[in-house]
């Protein structure tokens, strides 16, 4: 599986996307990027979450995603807070 974050600037999903990776299987890729990134990176990922700071583009990273066939959610706040890679992970696998 192929899992995009994206935040405003990218960085804060990197700490997520470096706690992520200790729960993913072999070939799993999980990355961050900002927001302004994701239409031209979308098409080499299955799955976009988006960071709980930008709830507010929840709707156009949705419009995004499913215009692609991509599925698209937003992290929980409390698990994006407590920095949880193992809850954030199964979310989006699920």
């Amino acid at each position: 599986m192929k899992i995009v974050l994206v935040c405003a600037a990218g960085a804060s999903t990197s700490l997520m996307m470096a706690r992520m990776k200790k729960f993913a299987k072999e070939g799993d890729v999980i990355e961050a990027f900002p927001f302004s990134k994701l239409e031209e990176i979308i098409d080499g990922y299955d799955v976009v979450l988006v960071g709980p700071q930008l709830r507010y583009k929840l709707g156009e990273a949705q419009k995004i995603s499913e215009g692609r066939g991509k599925k698209c959610g937003l992290i929980d706040s409390r698990d994006y807070g407590m920095m949880d890679g193992e809850k954030v992970y199964n979310f989006a696998v699920n």
